[in-house]
């Protein structure tokens, strides 16, 4: 595996607000990385995707409660992490549960359904999810950078300009 020279995680209340948090850190993230813009673009497209079907699936809202009843006291979590290599953008959203997501074929007339095919598409196939301990899951895509991109390592960086050249 590559070395990552730039990483970044974000916890988040897994309800509706974490999918235009998670959003907006992507982009001021990537930004202040220097990435360029159709890959901070895609980014935030994939990261929308990700985040959504986390709270949808399991969020504080996945388990409805009734007229009458009390919300749950406690509220779910998940995570974004964002990490850079040479060649690629990783991105990872953690969440509570341990159902993982389903690629699905989208019949023109479907109404939803299409986020994890634009995931996949935007990724060229590097998407999956992976089984966390003590519980739940990490759902993941790596898009790729441009050819002869190099992370520019900030100043304060503990990473050495000598680790770039291996």
């Amino acid at each position: 595996m590559a070395p990552s020279f730039r990483r970044s995680r974000l916890d988040l209340a897994c309800e509706p607000s974490a999918v235009g948090r998670a959003r907006s850190h992507v982009g001021d993230t990537l930004t202040r990385w220097r990435l360029p813009e159709d890959v901070v673009f895609d980014a935030a497209t994939v990261v929308t995707e990700l985040t959504s079907n986390a709270v949808r699936h399991a969020g504080s809202c996945a388990d409805p409660f009734g007229p009458g009843q009390v919300r749950p006291s406690t509220v779910r979590r998940c995570a974004l992490t964002l990490w850079v290599t040479d060649t690629r953008l990783h991105l990872g959203v953690w969440d509570q549960s341990r159902a993982r997501p389903v690629l699905r074929p989208v019949s023109f007339d479907a109404e939803g359904g299409r986020g994890l095919q634009v995931v996949a598409g935007l990724a060229e196939g590097q998407w999956g999810a992976a089984l966390t301990r003590p519980e739940g899951k990490v759902v993941w895509a790596a898009l790729p950078l441009p050819a002869g991109y190099r992370p520019r390592i900030a100043r304060d960086s503990p990473l050495s300009r000598a680790s770039l050249r291996r």
